[in-house]
């Protein structure tokens, strides 16, 4: 099987460190990763493989004659350039594409995943894999409104990611912690739900790219359609945890379960362990209660996997 093989070629030594480190860092698709100053090294690479990405400055594109790699990202450095369609750029068969050399690391790592959705025979299983063990799925879910459970699942998901890679999902169709939920994100848990089925084996770098991160914590952006995220299904979060659970990258998944998610106990089944917020508030302990005995009739459930809650901590119930 062919490699995956990311090549930086840019003059400025300062700049390709500084990539080079948050590529490595931060792009959890399988590339041998080269970092090179010189475009006379290039002809050794041709003949590695067809997996090659080549990011390269646009000074050096333009002054070298770069043949033989089919699939090209071109930091440009210029506000003028030539067209991508003008036939100065070499093999018409070639993917050459152009993103801003100095903007954050991220948005170019964001198009290296988008051309990487291009080459064919990528090899797309995370860098760092981890042990053929289940992804553990912890759920919260509390009966009454409580503006406290986002807050303690994304506490406790940070906590965990500390040593453990850790994802985070909020199912609130009308979250509004805006960290997890801003219009600013291009793409949400919608397409991400979207290519849960219907990617295949692209599945993982299409979850690289919609990914954002909060300190160690990942998470994925929570809707910002109110109408669709009610309408997902048990179903279709189950297929998602599946296919998030297959990349191998993470150990725990963290599902903040809203009261407005379409099948409920569907999705509290979906849960290895789940944790309830408590409050003494009458009103509050008389939900909590009838949650409690809805759960006790259900005979496919664990009461072992509930836990209790509060602002001094968590007791088995």
């Amino acid at each position: 099987m062919n490699k995956n093989i990311l090549i930086i070629c840019d003059s400025d030594k300062n700049y390709l460190k500084k990539l080079d480190g948050y590529i490595r860092d931060n792009l959890s698709i399988s590339f041998e990763i080269y970092g090179i100053t010189d475009t006379d090294r290039l002809s050794g690479f041709i003949e590695k493989g067809k997996n090659i990405l080549l990011l390269i400055s646009q000074s050096l594109y333009e002054r070298s004659a770069i043949n033989g790699f089919e699939h090209v990202l071109v930091l440009r450095e210029k506000e003028k350039c030539l067209s991508e369609d003008e036939p100065t750029y070499g093999n018409q068969n070639a993917d050459i594409r152009y993103t801003d050399k100095y903007q954050k690391s991220e948005k170019i790592t964001d198009t290296i995943l988008s051309m990487c959705l291009d080459i064919p025979g990528l090899v797309v299983k995370g860098k760092d894999t981890l042990s053929e063990d289940r992804m553990k799925v912890t759920g919260f879910y509390t009966p009454v409104l409580n503006n406290n459970q986002t807050k303690e699942a994304i506490s406790y998901a940070k906590e965990l990611s500390k040593n453990k890679k850790t994802i985070y999902i909020n199912t609130d169709c009308l979250c509004t912690n805006e960290t997890i939920r801003n219009e600013a994100y291009e793409e949400t848990l919608i397409d991400l739900m979207y290519f849960a089925e219907c990617a295949g084996d692209k599945f993982g770098i299409y979850l690289e790219r919609i990914l954002k991160h909060d300190n160690e914590m990942d998470f994925i952006p929570a809707s910002n359609s109110a109408c669709q995220s009610r309408m997902i299904t048990a179903k279709e979060y189950e297929k998602l945890i599946g296919m998030i659970g297959s990349t191998g990258k993470y150990e725990n998944l963290i599902l903040d379960i809203s009261e407005g998610v379409r099948d409920l106990f569907g999705m509290i089944h979906l849960c290895d362990e789940l944790y309830m917020l408590w409050d003494d508030d009458y009103f509050a302990t008389m939900r909590s209660n009838l949650f409690l005995e809805e759960l006790k009739n259900d005979d496919s459930f664990d009461m072992k996997k509930l836990h209790r809650i509060s602002r001094s901590g968590g007791s088995v119930l």
